[in-house]
């Protein structure tokens, strides 16, 4: 399938940072049938790829590395853009690609299918002290790898700025969720939740396959649902771990830091939750809406995430 995806509407908004660069979007020229996994950052999006990419090859083994597969189409993480658009050219049939730009910040194109994944947003502040953490050369002034009172506050306390987008926030996060999730802008998206998918790794690769409309057989699901484990893409860190062999991370391993939730259980007093509380009840005003994002579809309440 190589038939061009056609524009239905254009970027609302532009978002920039020291990574994501609006330009970039250039290197993927869409077909019908793509796939655009679109996270906030440590959310599952190497995740989520990887199972999409087993699943549109019908293996577990893949051609290439699943970052040179499914590249990150927004962000100039030092490569030329004429080379990743070649290897994407170069792909026969459906591709996936990713990005953490919210849904207002690239076109929407018809026949290409939006898979969105969100986590909770404590989890995700405390895998992002742990990602950074594992960076191998830190930028010196990084809030993350503050002691956790101060790096806490910078999270729940800093504004989201479209011109710094890759200053993570919790307000950049619920921004993420507004323009994408809530906003009605991609009435086809098919939302995913990190909870729900490490309830049940198996149901997640046959909902993946129903989204994009591959028919995977049941020895298909049970391989890639093996071969996505936790265990097993950490031991096989340098076929999915973005940029690794490069010396970016301390170690390519440890970008799978751990597979979790609950991750602020012991770590945040209660007087922190009581902040986040009311920082993301103003961020994200609906409270069915506020109750998904942090524990997806499952039988957990938001009651029983803060014991």
């Amino acid at each position: 399938m190589s038939t061009p995806a056609h524009i239905l509407q254009p970027a609302l908004r532009s978002y920039r940072g020291t990574i994501t660069s609006p330009e970039r979007w250039s290197v993927w020229e869409p077909r019908r049938g793509d796939i655009l996994v679109c996270t906030p950052p440590k959310s599952g999006t190497t995740w989520t790829q990887s199972m999409l990419s087993m699943l549109l090859h019908g293996s577990t083994e893949l051609p290439d590395r699943v970052p040179v597969l499914s590249p990150w189409v927004d962000a100039d993480l030092g490569a030329p853009a004429d080379e990743i658009a070649a290897a994407l050219r170069t792909q026969p049939g459906r591709r996936v690609v990713k990005t953490h730009t919210p849904a207002d910040g690239f076109p929407l194109w018809d026949g290409v299918t939006v898979i969105a994944v969100y986590r909770h947003p404590l989890d995700v502040f405390f895998s992002l002290r742990a990602h950074n953490a594992n960076v191998a050369e830190p930028e010196p002034d990084d809030p993350f790898l503050l002691p956790l009172e101060r790096a806490f506050r910078h999270y729940v306390e800093d504004p989201a700025d479209t011109g710094d987008f890759d200053r993570d926030t919790l307000a950049a996060l619920a921004l993420h969720y507004r323009e994408t999730a809530l906003s009605g802008r991609l009435p086809e998206l098919k939302l995913f939740h990190y909870a729900d998918m490490l309830r049940d790794g198996r149901s997640t690769v046959e909902k993946l396959a129903r989204a994009v409309g591959v028919e995977a057989s049941a020895e298909l699901i049970d391989t890639v649902t093996a071969a996505t484990s936790f265990e097993s893409m950490k031991a096989n860190a340098q076929d999915y771990a973005p940029v690794a062999g490069t010396g970016f991370w301390k170690s390519d391993a440890d970008f799978f830091e751990s597979a979790s939730s609950r991750k602020w259980k012991g770590q945040l007093s209660t007087e922190q939750i009581a902040t986040y509380d009311a920082r993301i009840r103003a961020l994200v005003g609906d409270a069915r809406a506020r109750r998904w994002l942090e524990t997806g579809d499952g039988p957990t309440t938001a009651k029983d995430e803060r014991q």
